[in-house]
């Protein structure tokens, strides 16, 4: 499974963190982004969708379900 975060949409209301924080992060700005495996850092504009394990996968889930603003996007 993959997930990328929709900059543009993101309200900044960290519920991602919450839910996934081994996934998500936010910036300065509060928009979410999703995490380069192993480092806090955003991955690329052009390889913005990044695979998550099976662990992970379920918290992504419910995250990008309950989400308000429904930037998640799973793949």
């Amino acid at each position: 499974m993959s997930v990328w975060v929709d900059h543009k949409l993101c309200q900044g209301s960290e519920l991602c963190i919450e839910l996934a924080g081994s996934v998500f992060a936010t910036d300065e700005e509060y928009v979410s982004y999703v995490k380069l495996a192993q480092k806090d850092q955003p991955a690329d504009c052009e390889a913005r969708t990044v695979e998550v394990t099976d662990e992970q996968a379920e918290s992504v889930r419910q995250a990008a379900f309950e989400c308000p603003s429904k930037c998640i996007n799973i793949i």
